[in-house]
């Protein structure tokens, strides 16, 4: 048998003790739908844990990689034990694994993401491209939810909620304080703002002197967006986003047309009629 073909030995699982186990403050937490966690509460309930829990052992203590919702289930069901499965590994195993197991399911969460990348690179000093390649994400998307990570808890909670967009939430790292960073953070969660509307709202900060151009977004002083018309370029009135109201023209001709409408306009339109005149009388037979 080559090397290549050793078979993987199998991991014993082993009974743990709830109590015995860490949980990262790092992390990343699948998102579930809470029917389906009223399911699984369930299925413990009758059956017991089915599927052991992950856990690492650095220097002796166990730390959790998977099964933190297990792990609640069996607390409120008053489980003292849980099956778990036990490897042997270091801080960044820890927190690459857990981010990549969730990311494998699809579920994971774009803010404890920066979060635990933030710490990876910024306090373990684990280089960036290294996290990236190992987690399975591209570096430029890596280098942007490290940007999340500098921004307020309580934006982050909200991007952690699903009250607001993560590509949205990139442009609102642009601000120049926290303090606007948190207002807009909650204006876009008040008011449903997707990831254009934030665009709009950071630029409308940053480019206060700008009037935003037709067809996009302004906001009231509450932070309530409206939708900017566009209009006619000659009569001034809203025009539909559907239907047949535009046409292409070049640049010569719409000149050209706009002339003609302003001369039509002034001829016909403004000018007053002129005052009637004398009676005339009818000329003699």
């Amino acid at each position: 048998m080559t090397e290549t073909e050793k078979e993987v030995p199998v991991q014993q699982v082993t009974y743990v003790e709830i109590s015995k186990i860490n949980v990262p403050r790092e992390r990343v937490t699948s998102v579930w739908d809470p029917n389906l966690l009223a399911e699984i509460e369930e299925s413990i309930r009758a059956k017991g844990i089915l599927e052991p829990v992950q856990l690492l052992d650095i220097n002796g203590a166990l730390w959790l990689t998977d099964g933190l919702h297990r792990i609640q289930i069996a607390e409120k069901l008053k489980i003292s034990k849980v099956p778990a499965l036990i490897k042997k590994g270091s801080t960044e195993d820890l927190l690459i694994e857990n981010l990549i197991r969730n990311r494998q399911r699809g579920k994971s969460n774009p803010a404890e993401e920066a979060e635990v990348l933030d710490y990876l690179v910024n306090n373990r000093k684990f280089p960036l491209v290294n996290a990236a390649k190992q987690i399975g994400m591209s570096e430029a998307w890596a280098r942007k939810l490290i940007r999340i990570s500098t921004l307020p808890e309580e934006t982050k909670d909200l991007i952690k909620h699903g009250k607001i967009p993560v590509t949205g939430a990139f442009y609102i790292v642009d601000l120049p304080t926290p303090q606007l960073k948190l207002s807009v953070s909650r204006d876009a969660a008040l008011y449903g703002y997707n990831a254009h509307q934030i665009k709009a709202r950071v630029w409308q900060f940053l480019n206060p002197d700008q009037e935003p151009n037709e067809g996009g977004t302004t906001f009231t002083p509450e932070g309530k967006p409206q939708e900017i018309p566009i209009r006619c370029k000659y009569c001034g009135d809203p025009l539909s986003k559907v239907g047949k109201e535009y046409i292409w023209v070049c640049k010569k001709c719409e000149e050209l047309t706009k002339q003609l409408y302003d001369y039509y306009r002034d001829k016909y339109l403004t000018t007053p009629p002129s005052p009637p005149g004398p009676p005339q009388t009818p000329p003699e037979p």
